[in-house]
């Protein structure tokens, strides 16, 4: 099916083919950018009458379509923080955060502060994003103590993210260990652990892709067959530099 015929699908007059037209989107932009008509079809639907449809709206504009980042976007997610469906909102939530907006920030102390102490994943996701210090306190109590593998290396990531002191020298000493082990034809070892944590925490905050990739060649000074491995060969070299790119 073209790009054109989904669109057309996002105004049809029930509510499961708009949902799952708007999901459709995503694959149908084949690791390219979306398109502009794209980005404004999904807008609008975050104004729909069903939840659901709001909901899967900014789950896309927020989390798939993260090379976009215009005015019109970001207001379309803000306009959503007050939703009166808790999902909508933690997806607005998110993508707001991925952007680093302002108006984020409060939204997710809030969150954190709350009398009854229930916090939604991707609220500490969203912390994780904006990786601001003065989250890292009321992070921590929420670090562990969640119910699957994948909310704890977020919890745990967004702890990491937040931590005025730095992502922690065990990640970043393990993912050099990595690639000296590897620029040296070694097994890798445990190492992997560290190189899957900075995944996660790349994950969620990909703009501190050259800061890692900084602390990580600090180490590895000197050693050039371990530097190789990691300018050349590693994928955090290809990230880094599409942040400094940008």
């Amino acid at each position: 099916m073209d790009v054109a015929a989904v669109i057309a699908l996002l105004s049809h007059e029930k509510s499961g083919v708009r949902r799952r037209a708007v999901m459709m989107l995503p694959g149908l932009t084949h690791g390219d950018p979306p398109t502009p008509e794209m980005v404004d079809a999904t807008i609008r639907l975050t104004t729909d009458p069903k939840k659901r449809v709001r909901d899967y709206a900014c789950f896309v504009l927020g989390r798939q379509f993260h090379e976009v980042d215009t005015p019109e976007l970001r207001d379309a997610l803000a306009a959503r923080l007050d939703d009166v469906d808790r999902e909508t909102r933690c997806e607005a939530l998110v993508g707001l955060a991925y952007r680093r907006d302002p108006r984020a920030l409060p939204r997710v102390r809030a969150a954190l502060t709350r009398p009854s102490g229930a916090v939604w994943q991707l609220e500490i996701v969203a912390a994780g994003a904006l990786g601001d210090p003065g989250l890292h306190p009321l992070l921590v109590p929420h670090r562990t103590g969640w119910d699957d593998e994948v909310a704890d290396q977020q919890a745990d990531a967004a702890c990491r993210l937040t931590d005025p002191d730095g992502p922690g020298e065990d990640m970043l000493d393990g993912v050099a260990d990595l690639c000296r082990r590897r620029g040296h034809e070694l097994p890798d070892g445990d190492t992997l652990r560290s190189w899957r944590l900075m995944t996660v925490l790349l994950d969620i905050a990909p703009h501190r892709a050259a800061e890692f990739y900084d602390a990580v060649a600090d180490r590895l000074e000197g050693d050039e067959p371990a530097l190789r491995e990691l300018r050349v060969d590693s994928a955090l070299a290809q990230l880094a530099d599409e942040v400094r790119q940008r």
